[in-house]
């Protein structure tokens, strides 16, 4: 493989990982229920990274008070902010997206150059 074409596909996985991370609506765990497990802890989704940026995200969820709930267990009207996380998403995405980006206008410079040197 040569360099010009691993550039091209490292740029191209960045930009869309980049892009993936900072637009794409994730979700959280609740405070409180069981020990974690991907099974048992209860999630509650959070809107896109640009809305929790920009905006305030800070859906409101109901939690069980008890660790193992059964029906009929009280809860409490808990809200969740997910500002910090948002920023942390947005962030990480928008760099993947500028390191992708300059791989591709870095890949196309290596084969501009080496376009130029073979026909001197």
């Amino acid at each position: 493989m040569n360099r010009r074409r691993l550039c091209l596909t490292l740029g191209t996985v960045a930009l869309i990982i980049g892009v993936w991370v900072g637009v794409a609506p994730f979700s959280r765990p609740l405070p409180g229920g069981s020990p974690f497990s991907f099974e048992a802890t209860p999630e509650m989704n959070c809107r896109s990274p640009l809305f929790g940026v920009f905006g305030n995200d800070r859906p409101v969820v109901e939690v069980y008070v008890e660790p193992r709930p059964e029906i009929a267990d009280p809860k409490v009207v808990t809200t969740i902010d997910c500002s910090g996380r948002a920023q942390f998403r947005f962030s990480l995405g928008a760099s993947l997206t500028l390191i992708g980006f300059a791989t591709l206008v870095a890949a196309y410079g290596v084969s501009r150059r080496s376009h130029k040197v073979g026909s001197s």
